[in-house]
């Protein structure tokens, strides 16, 4: 009998509550609205919005960091979903996202 282990995350991931403008493009219309981004990781955060979004969808996400008051801009993949609330993977981050969401996770790191 095979045992199937737990599925072991590459990033830790980091409680927070960040107000974020979420923007899809859906059958040639643009659609904005806005939800609440937690668990943060170096590779991407937990996403609640008030929207029926099957996974595989990009969507564009704009928020500021905790400590960091510059407006992030960042393209997201829907890689899972459990009600209204998607697991969404960063797509190609700039360096400069990269080392800030990096460093913010270092500073919750020591918070906890």
């Amino acid at each position: 009998m095979e045992t199937t282990r737990p599925q072991q995350r590459r990033w830790e991931r980091y409680q927070v509550k960040i107000r974020t403008k979420i923007t899809l493009n859906t059958n040639g219309e643009t659609l904005c609205f806005y939800g609440e981004a937690s668990d943060v990781s170096q590779g991407g955060l937990r996403l609640f919005m008030p929207r029926d979004l099957e996974p595989g969808i990009i969507v564009l996400m704009e928020f500021s960091l905790p400590y960091n008051s510059r407006v992030m801009a960042i393209r997201g993949l829907v890689r899972n979903r459990g009600g209204f609330s998607y697991g969404v993977e960063f797509m190609n981050p700039t360096a400069y996202q990269r080392d800030t969401i990096t460093q913010l996770c270092k500073t919750l790191q020591l918070l906890q």
